[in-house]
């Protein structure tokens, strides 16, 4: 008989070991292109940096807060939303 998880709360992330997915693709990523081109001990290295640069960016919060921290620092044309106003409009007549 197979035991389904039943997770304490509705709002748990999905975890794939200790990472969710979007900090497994993170990890793996440069774990592989790293380890190809240069070295293992490296790749893990960079993993880890880029691991811990994106804890930093969401701050324990979902994926969407890192999307709405591109859409104040990057350039407006650069995620090319449309129902959007571009970021520098502080202040929108109204």
């Amino acid at each position: 008989m197979r035991e389904t998880y039943i997770p304490q709360y509705l709002d748990v992330p999905e975890r794939f070991i200790v990472f969710t997915p979007d900090e497994m693709i993170v990890v793996i990523a440069p774990l592989g292109i790293v380890t190809v081109f240069v070295n293992f001990v490296v790749a893990i290295v960079a993993a880890g940096a880029c691991f811990y640069a994106l804890r930093k960016f969401k701050q324990g919060g979902p994926l969407t807060r890192v999307l709405w921290r591109a859409y104040w620092l990057l350039p407006s044309d650069y995620l090319g939303l449309k129902a959007t106003p571009p970021s520098y409009l502080r202040q929108l007549a109204g």
